[in-house]
């Protein structure tokens, strides 16, 4: 027998070999430098210098600043500063000489003194007549720093010949052991050496004990201690240093403060000037925003109105500074001028807190103290919170997954993630005002006039990230009982939706950063907490559509049963991190807040991603007052 013709029988096309599937690699982030180089599945991801297919990337044109660092697609394409491959210029690193880390990526991404590349000039001596040195002249302003500028800090300023550090306010001594000037102790040690020079500053009372103060200010759960918080608990433990920061906003020319100066001549007098007012340069702009004028004498004398005697002051400033001094009429240094009569728990409050019949408000630790409680609201103040919540109601396009399901409530993801999208629950067509309360309480009020006033004082330095005003807020320009410092320190009126039992808790004690992502926050089947989208801080919406995901309803037989709540509250944003894309790492988020130049994350969700709102998180309760409970009706059409 015969074969049949196997050719005949078999398709041609199975002979042909397919081509084979190319899978591009991305850029492994951590180069050579990458612990998992060597893992299979890490392989399968990512390529490494060396590869065959890891390709030479050019450098981003945005450099450190490039907002799109997170996103992979971008970095495969392009090198930024600290990748192995980027040979471009370096950035100064905020700790300077101070710096402690020596990781390879670190000292590749920053400069620091010593370096060829380097942009700072040598580190001023610190003068040893410190706070009660006279000089203006400009040779020694350039060559000598004071108590007060933006390097006296450690590792900054060099100190010689037997010369210690000094300071006349606790905001001076804070500055000094905070090298990097982000405004957080956010290392023990830097904690530990503050405790220690304020061990001097007591009039009796056993040594300071960094561990005990580290723990009462919740250094280790919060990974951080802020400004507020350390002064408040240096009044606590017998401090006598005045606080040193501007609690109430100033005009733009420094005018209607009470800024005393601090200075001491050599005889032991005191400067009698009662409140800070910026020299006049030629051409009648203050030295705080202006160039001196061309041909202007440098050496021009100017009276002070409270001493009477002539100062000789510099015209130019030293381009070493990277917080320019603002000289006062008085003939001493902005930094010289604090509200030295106010110390930790004497701010003043709000003028309307106070009865009608009262002139001016009282110092939180006078004898016209403010016992804590709530006011309930009458009269045209009631109706311009509901043109606030007309204003800020969001029509269309406003539900989110956190609104919940029809069906199930708000974690109904936990089984099927796709049920809350088939049955949506309804959005309230509008919102009623019922009642709202004022909260009045002395002790929250004066940790947060503290916090204001401190970052208040940051904003007015570049820090690398120049200080920009938030107006596009939706609660902007509704007037309440105060127009808020948007202008100095970008604060803010912003909502915050929650229960009527937790609403009173914060009002009385404020807002718990340990209980961030146990509330509203998507969680896995069967856990407590959640990881927020902007790591784990407190939350607020400048649209009551946004808060009332999250508002709960009065039960029946209390005030205002059936009504929801909601807090208003005054939020100061600061210099705050911009964030509008996708691709967010929440970690990195909250380190650029505690230890970097920013003072709070804006999540706008709304321009590039087109999502129905936006977000301000802070990572520290003392940004943040709640003043106003709103009770209000949801009104469906």
């Amino acid at each position: 027998m015969g074969c049949a013709d196997s050719k005949a029988s078999v398709p041609v096309d199975s002979f042909r070999v397919k081509e084979a599937k190319v899978i591009r690699r991305s850029y492994c982030p951590a180069g050579s430098e990458c612990g998992q180089k060597y893992a299979e599945d890490h392989r399968l991801r990512f390529c490494h210098p060396g590869d065959v297919d890891c390709c030479e990337r050019p450098e981003c044109r945005n450099g450190e600043d490039c907002p799109h660092r997170l996103d992979q697609g971008h970095c495969d394409v392009f090198c930024h500063p600290g990748d192995e491959d980027y040979t471009g210029a370096r950035k100064a690193c905020r700790y300077a000489a101070a710096c402690k880390d020596c990781a390879p990526r670190h000292r590749r991404r920053f400069s620091h003194p010593g370096d060829a590349d380097d942009p700072r000039p040598p580190p001023r001596k610190a003068c040893k007549f410190g706070l009660r040195c006279f000089r203006h002249s400009d040779d020694h302003l350039r060559e000598f720093a004071h108590p007060g500028d933006a390097d006296y800090r450690r590792g900054l300023v060099v100190l010689e010949d037997g010369v210690v550090p000094e300071f006349d306010t606790l905001r001076q001594l804070f500055d000094y052991c905070d090298p990097a000037g982000h405004g957080n102790f956010v290392l023990k040690e830097d904690f530990a050496e503050a405790l220690a020079i304020l061990d001097g500053y007591r009039e009796e009372g056993a040594p300071l004990d960094a561990d005990r103060g580290w723990r009462d200010l919740e250094g280790a759960r919060n990974a951080f201690v802020g400004f507020a918080k350390f002064a408040a608990w240096a009044e606590r433990v017998g401090v006598w240093l005045p606080v040193g920061v501007d609690v109430q906003p100033a005009s733009a020319d420094g005018s209607g403060n009470d800024l005393s100066c601090g200075f001491v001549y050599p005889d032991g007098r005191r400067c009698s000037c009662k409140s800070f007012c910026p020299r006049e340069q030629a051409g009648g702009s203050s030295a705080s925003t202006a160039a001196p004028a061309a041909g202007a004498d440098a050496g021009a004398a100017v009276v002070c109105p409270e001493v009477g005697d002539a100062r000789e002051l510099p015209q130019r400033l030293p381009s070493s500074f990277t917080l320019a001094p603002q000289f006062c009429k008085c003939g001493h240094k902005r930094s010289m001028h604090a509200q030295r009569g106010h110390r930790g728990g004497d701010e003043p409050v709000p003028r309307y807190w106070m009865p009608p019949s009262s002139e001016e408000a009282p110092l939180l630790g006078g004898d016209d103290g403010i016992a804590v409680q709530q006011v309930l609201l009458t009269g045209d103040v009631v109706d311009r919170f509901q043109y606030l919540l007309d204003r800020t109601h969001k029509a269309s396009d406003n539900w989110t997954r956190d609104r919940g399901c029809a069906l199930h409530g708000r974690h109904c993801h936990a089984k099927d993630p796709m049920c809350a999208f088939r049955n949506k629950c309804e959005v309230p067509s509008g919102y009623r005002v019922a009642g709202v309360l004022r909260n009045v309480n002395p002790e929250l009020w004066g940790e947060y006039a503290l916090a204001r006033g401190a970052i208040s004082k940051e904003c007015e330095s570049d820090a690398g990230r120049p200080f920009k005003v938030i107006a596009d807020v939706q609660t902007h320009g509704v007037f309440l009982e105060e127009k808020p410092a948007i202008e100095s320190c970008n604060e803010w009126f912003l909502f915050h939706g929650s229960s009527p039992e937790k609403c009173q808790q914060i009002m009385d004690s404020n807002f718990r950063l340990s209980l961030a992502g146990s509330g509203a926050t998507w969680k896995d089947a069967g856990s407590s907490t959640g990881t927020p989208l902007y790591g784990h801080g407190i939350y607020f919406a400048d649209r009551v559509t946004k808060a009332d995901e999250y508002s709960h309803m009065v039960e029946a037989g209390q005030r205002f049963a059936g009504c929801h709540t909601m807090l208003v509250c005054r939020v100061v944003g600061g210099r705050t991190q911009y964030c509008d894309t996708n691709e967010i790492d929440a970690v990195a988020l909250q380190k650029q807040v505690i230890s970097g130049p920013f003072h709070s994350v804006f999540g706008d969700r709304v321009t590039r991603l087109k999502k129905p709102f936006r977000e301000v998180v802070v990572y520290d309760a003392t940004q943040c007052y709640p003043e106003y409970l709103v009770y209000y009706r949801r009104l469906y059409s």
